[in-house]
C-alpha cells in the first residue's frame, strides 16, 4: 500500500511536470502571443519572444526548433513598427506652410485621411518641419536606416 501511495505522488509530479512544460511550449511562441505581428518580413528581434523560444530550447529541442521556426517564418518574433510611408505631391503642396515648415492642422487632416500611417497624439503639439533629402543614403543617414529599408521606401 505504501508503494502504491508513493507511486500516486510520482505520477502527480510527473503530470505537474508535463503541464508546466506543456504550457511554456504553447506561451513560447510569439505567433500566439502576438498574432497581430504576422506578415512581418523584417524588423527588430523581440527580446522576449525570442527568450521564450530560446526556455523552449532548453527543455526540448525539437520543439524549441519548431518555435523558432514558426516565428521567423510567420514574422511574429520581429517588434512591430520601423514601417516608412510617403505623402504624394498633392499632400504635400497641400500641407506646405512656406519652404521649410507645414500647416499642423492640415497634417492632421491628410493624417487623417491615410490608414497606412499612425503617429502618436503629441507629435501634433509642435511645429514641424520640412528637411528635403537630396538622396536615398541622405535618408538612410538622417533616420538610421538599413539599405534593405530604404530600397523598399524609395520604390514607392
Amino acid at each position: 500500500m505504501t508503494g502504491l501511495k508513493k507511486n500516486l505522488g510520482f505520477t502527480r509530479l510527473a503530470r505537474g511536470v508535463a503541464a508546466a512544460l506543456l504550457v511554456t511550449q504553447v506561451t513560447a511562441c510569439g505567433t500566439l502571443l502576438y498574432p497581430e505581428r504576422r506578415g512581418q518580413t523584417n524588423g527588430q528581434i523581440d527580446i522576449g519572444v525570442a527568450a521564450l523560444d530560446a526556455i523552449g530550447l532548453l527543455f526540448f529541442f525539437v520543439p524549441g526548433v519548431v518555435a523558432f521556426g514558426v516565428d521567423f517564418v510567420t514574422g511574429a518574433i520581429y517588434l512591430p513598427g520601423g514601417g516608412m510611408a510617403s505623402l504624394t505631391e498633392d499632400e504635400l503642396n497641400t500641407i506646405k506652410n512656406g519652404s521649410d515648415s507645414i500647416d499642423v492642422e492640415k497634417f492632421k487632416t491628410v493624417m487623417a485621411q491615410r490608414n497606412d500611417i499612425e503617429l502618436p497624439k503629441d507629435i501634433y503639439t509642435d511645429q514641424l518641419n520640412v528637411v528635403a533629402m537630396s538622396s536615398p543614403q541622405s535618408l538612410k543617414t538622417a533616420m538610421s536606416l538599413n539599405d534593405q529599408r530604404v530600397a523598399v521606401s524609395s520604390a514607392y
